[in-house]
């Protein structure tokens, strides 16, 4: 699976045991995409990458505001796995997403649906040399029109039944995800069976008033994204975290602490460890 494909490299973005604080720099010429000579951007601007001045670890290629590739490179490893997102007029269509490996391990198409303008569901297709497996998503709203669940049903193995149940529960602070629980469970016919229940929670919280670098891409993108790397929910809030718990069913919870470096202009510029943001100008 894909986070199991790039543990290394989500390692080293989102668990990062930085101490978190409020910090604020005047703005430094490389906070764009055009290298450290480059004039700053003052303006509206959408993330390019994420750094280490070494290694691109996310990199996103957008053509005037719209998204048409993705890349994430593992940090311990040459691993990539590439994005590639293609529209129908203004709304994302499709995903695929494919690693760099001979044959595929990741070789998935997410095909997109929408009610009234919002995502409602997605289909997923994997097939390689090794496995034949489908998902089906559905996306539910509250009555305010905020996230609420994503429920994923699969069939693994080529199986003509749904195998597996899959369900992603969000609780938001204002626009902020504060809380993601997954819950897996085994299908019993036509329904899941609670008996086999395993849930994950992520809790997000000490969240800034900053910029998130990820709100200036889709924001379907990171639903589809998120859901098979569950970990990156965040990505889906307004401002920035700066405490993360997770808590496995069989293991301590992991407290993972952040902080960030910001620029004039509300936009965090670093981690304040080794990871740089780096932004183009949004033209």
């Amino acid at each position: 699976m894909i986070k199991k494909y790039f543990l290394s490299s989500i390692t080293a973005l989102t668990l990062g045991f930085v101490t978190s604080c409020d910090n604020s720099t005047e703005d430094p010429p490389n906070q764009n995409a055009n290298g450290s000579s480059g004039a700053t951007i003052t303006g509206p601007r959408i993330l390019s990458k994420i750094t280490d001045g070494t290694k691109d670890y996310e990199e996103y290629i957008t053509n005037s505001g719209v998204l048409s590739q993705a890349f994430i490179r593992d940090a311990g490893s040459g691993n990539t796995l590439t994005s590639t997102v293609t529209y129908s007029g203004n709304k994302i269509a499709t995903i695929k997403y494919q690693d760099n490996a001979s044959p595929h391990v990741i070789d998935y198409l997410y095909t997109l649906t929408y009610t009234a303008g919002k995502l409602s569901g997605f289909a997923m297709d994997h097939t390689t040399t090794m496995a034949v497996n489908h998902s089906d998503f559905t996306v539910y709203y509250d009555p305010a029109g905020q996230l609420y669940i994503i429920v994923e049903k699969r069939k693994m193995g080529g199986s003509t039944a749904y195998t597996h149940y899959i369900e992603s529960k969000f609780t938001f602070s204002g626009n902020n995800v504060v809380k993601a629980d997954h819950t897996t469970m085994l299908m019993s016919g036509a329904n899941p069976d609670p008996a086999t229940a395993s849930v994950t929670s992520y809790a997000y919280e000490n969240y800034d008033n900053k910029v998130n670098p990820y709100l200036t891409l889709p924001k379907e993108y990171f639903m589809v994204t998120g859901t098979a790397m569950k970990i990156n929910f965040y990505t889906l809030s307004s401002n920035n975290y700066g405490k993360m718990t997770i808590q496995s069913p069989a293991a301590p919870a992991v407290i993972v602490p952040k902080g960030y470096v910001y620029d004039s202009q509300n936009y965090p510029v670093s981690d304040q460890a080794s990871l740089k943001y780096i932004y183009k100008p949004l033209q």
